[in-house]
Parts: structure tokens; sequence; C-alpha cells
């Protein structure tokens, strides 16, 4: 699928990477405003939690159909369709006077604006870029949403705070309605299918297999649901499995399938998007984890919490600049190597200093070592997966990258969830935000509200001497060593990537001759 018309100029960089900061920022800014939306939707905190999970579980299990939409509709028109839609729940989301709104217009609308925005952005910038440069603008989009991920809680706990978390979708709004007003600059890319092929069947088992995978992993953080859990886990891999080879015998029939698994054949992009996916397992379980962590021991507000992050920021925003240099000199299975070995030492560092004593500047190298990993991993990952594909299926790997991404951070944040929780945190959401002083508004008491909780709920080890605090502490250890394992796997898992002549290595070879 080719352009009608080709700028190759950075203002279409400049639009998709607004849609993906606003995409992934929204994902956390909501996450320091429980309590002052439990008190302003007058709802409960089970409620907030459910809103928050259903954001990411309709990107994850729309992500595929999104993609395929771009066939239909084109990328450009896909894109735009998603953005006006997104623009639309920011709107209902910002008005909401209860939680049935606030679920509308944030987790549905914008949900679905989000699955048909995210395919389109990175199928919109390896049609328009090549070479170097498009190693540099994957590098960007990689690096702000990473960026947006770390810095949505600041954005979210200072409007809260001094303003309202109102503000935070109407900032949005602003930045949808910039985003539309530019369009002209994107290219046009034209549909290659017709709505009536595309492959509705296997739309549903994809959606209802990746939904009903993600919600039992995160039904596990409660141990009275694990049989539900379990079940709806089996029956998400049955349809997935069922979605799997529906495909390809609709591929062999010569029907068009909903997505081209062929792709897979291909050991670069399999293992590109397995290294992708494992980085964001990190990142997802990472950005959770600590925060749990700062807030429940430490006593941190939510701005400080925000700002202990900011280290990962600079780790992959730095890193992501040598994308496009780098990708010609370097083979990229040592790029990626490189990358899990930063990774590897920064979770190593955390998993051997956590204490009931350690302090926010104690985290701080490990933190950076993780931004500096993910900072080379996810720009590479991204440009081996899509210079693996050709043209024509580059919607299908674009569908297959977002739905990695999301998926992977789900889990990363469902699995670590899971290991803090069974290592005591788990009444951290258990107590009644109400029972959090109304003067206390994200300041100086969110320490003692959550002791206060623990004390009713979490016994302490008195035979053996360990306090709640430790119990936390050896929980984010172990956190901490199942992050360690994963990056070990994606480590094995980049080295494993075929070796293939670098754009420079081909250029001399070209000289000589």
């Amino acid at each position: 699928m080719v352009a009608e018309k080709s700028k190759n100029g950075w203002l279409t960089l400049i639009i998709v990477t607004l849609s993906v900061f606003t995409i992934v920022i929204d994902k956390t800014f909501l996450n320091v405003a429980i309590y002052t939306l439990i008190k302003d939707l007058g709802t409960t905190i089970q409620t907030i939690q459910a809103i928050i999970a259903i954001y990411s579980l309709v990107m994850a299990s729309l992500m595929l159909f999104g993609g395929k939409l771009q066939e239909v509709f084109g990328r450009k028109k896909t894109f735009l369709m998603g953005a006006s839609i997104y623009g639309a729940g920011t709107i209902v989301a910002a008005l909401s006077i209860n939680s049935t709104m606030l679920l509308l217009g944030w987790s549905i609308l914008e949900g679905v604006g989000a699955a048909l925005m995210m395919p389109a952005t990175t199928s919109i910038i390896s049609g328009t870029y090549g070479g170097e440069k498009r190693a540099f603008a994957l590098g960007i989009i990689s690096s702000m949403a990473s960026g947006a991920g770390t810095i949505g809680p600041i954005i979210g706990g200072f409007l809260t705070t001094y303003y309202s978390w109102r503000y935070a979708f109407a900032l949005e709004l602003v930045i949808i309605i910039a985003i539309l007003l530019f369009s002209k600059e994107i290219d046009v890319f034209p549909p290659v299918i017709k709505w009536r092929e595309i492959d509705v069947l296997g739309a549903v088992n994809s959606s209802v297999g990746i939904f009903l995978l993600v919600v039992g992993v995160l039904l596990l953080n409660s141990p009275s649901s694990w049989n539900t859990a379990i079940l709806s886990i089996i029956i998400g891999i049955i349809l997935l499995i069922i979605f799997y080879f529906t495909q390809k015998r609709r591929i062999e029939g010569n029907k068009m399938p909903l997505l081209d698994i062929t792709l897979f054949k291909d050991h670069s992009f399999t293992l590109g998007n397995i290294s992708r996916m494992i980085m964001n397992f990190t990142i997802g379980g990472v950005t959770f984890i600590i925060p749990v962590f700062l807030q429940g021991v430490i006593g941190t507000n939510p701005l400080v919490t925000g700002l202990t992050l900011i280290p990962m920021s600079i780790g992959i925003f730095t890193m992501s600049f040598t994308a496009g240099k780098v990708s010609t000199r370097m083979q990229p299975r040592y790029i990626l190597s490189i990358g899990f070995l930063a990774s590897l030492a920064g979770s190593i560092y955390l998993s051997l200093i956590f204490s009931p004593f350690t302090t926010v500047m104690d985290m701080i190298p490990g933190v950076l070592f993780l931004g500096i990993g993910m900072g080379i991993v996810f720009p590479h990952s991204a440009n081996i997966i899509f210079a693996a594909a050709r043209q024509d299926q580059q919607p299908d790997a674009s569908g297959i990258l977002n739905t990695g991404i999301n998926l992977g951070s789900s889990l990363g944040t469902a699995v670590l969830g899971v290991i803090l929780i069974l290592g005591s945190f788990g009444t951290l959401g258990g107590g009644s935000m109400y029972d959090l002083p109304a003067s206390d508004s994200y300041g100086t008491n969110n320490h003692g509200w959550f002791e206060k909780v623990n004390a009713a709920n979490i016994p302490t080890i008195k035979e053996t001497g360990v306090t709640e605090d430790h119990q936390k502490a050896n929980a984010m250890k172990d956190a901490f060593n199942v992050v360690t394992l994963m990056l070990i796997i994606g480590l094995i898992s980049s080295l494993l990537i075929p070796i293939k002549p670098t754009k420079h290595e081909e250029h001399c070879v070209t000289t000589h001759i």
C-alpha cells in the first residue's frame, strides 16, 4: 500500500507523537486522583479501579481489529476516526457527574478511539519515512510513549491538587483539536480491501480471547476469585488458539484473514515482538509496583512518586536518539542485548536495595538503568518488526505490535501486582478512601492512612520479628526477581534474532564492488 503523496517532513511525526503522548498519559494520570474521583462522583474505590482497568482492556481487545480497519478505510482516515471518537470521550469524561459517565467517556469512548489511533500511528510513520528517518521517528514515538507513562502521575497530581482532574481531560481535548486541525499534513494511504472482506468471526474470537485472558490475569489479584481467573484464562487461550488456526485456514483457502499470521514465520519479526512485549511487561509492572512501595512504605505523595520515575524517562528519551545511526552499523540482536543487559543491571540493583529504610535517592540508579535499557530496546525492536514486514503487511504488523504493548503492560501490572498482594500489600486498596482526613488532599498523611489500613488487616510476624514494612520490602525483592527473570528471557530472545547485513555493511560491499 503506497501513499498518494510523500512529504516526509517532520510535521507528520509531531502530529502522531502528540496522539501517542495523549493516549499513554491517559493511562496514568487518574491513578493519583482516586480519592477526589470517589468524592466528586459519589462512588467507591472498587468502581474507580474497574473503570481504570476497563480502559486498558478495551484497547488491548480491540487493537487487532483497529489495525485491520486501516485496510478498509485507509491509515489516515482510521487515525482521524479514532481521534474524533477519542475527543468525544474526553468531553464526556470531563463533564462526568457520576461514575457511569466516566466509564462511558474515558474507558469506552477513549478506549475505542485509542484502539483505532494506536495501530495507525506506527503504520503511518513506517509508511511515511524510511531508513534512518524511520528508525529515528519510531524512536521518538517510543520514547514519548514511555515518557508519558511516567510523567502522567505528575501532571495528574498537579492538576488534581491545584485545579481539578477535569482539566486533564480538557488538556487532552485541546491536543486532539490540534491534531485534527493539522491532519491535512498527513500522507493519504488508500484502502486496499472492502468492509465485507473482514473476518468478523476472527475479530470476535481475538477480541474476546484477549479480553478474557487479561481479565483472568487481573482476577489473580484476589485469591477468592482464582477459580474464575483460571477459567477465564483457559477460555481466553482456547479462543486465541482457535483464532490462530482459523486465520491459517483462511489464508490457505485464499480468503482475507483478519491478521496475516504468516508474519510470524519471520524469526526477526517474532523475536522482535517477544522482546518488545517483555520490555513492556517490565515498564508496565515497574511503574505500578514502585509507586505502591513509595506511597505504602516510604509515605511519599503522588507528586514525589512521579518525580522518582523521571530518571527512567530521561534514560528512555536519551537513548532513543541513538536509534537512527546505531541501527545502520550494528546487528539488531546485539543492540537489543545491550538494552536488556542495561535493564538487567537496574533490576538486579533494585532487587538488592529494598528494605523498610530504602529512600528515593537509593532507587535512582536502578530506575535510571531500567530506562536506559528500555530506551535502547523500544525503538530498535519496533524497527526490526517493521523491517521484517512488507509494505502491505505493515498495518498487521502495527496491530500485532500495539496488541503486544498493551498486553505486556497489563500482564506486568497484574503479575507483579499478585506478588505484592501475596507479600502483604493486599489491603492497600482495601480500606475506605473516606477514612483519609478531608484536609489531607494528596499531602502529608498518606503514609499514616496506609499504615492504619494495613495495621488492621496484615499481621506482623511477631515470632520472627518481621514487620509489615519488612514483608513489603521482601515482596518488592520478589517482584524484581520476576522482572529479572523476564529480562533474562528477553536477552536470550534478542540473541536469537537472525543476523542480516546492516546498511553500513551493504554500503561497504557496494563500494568495493
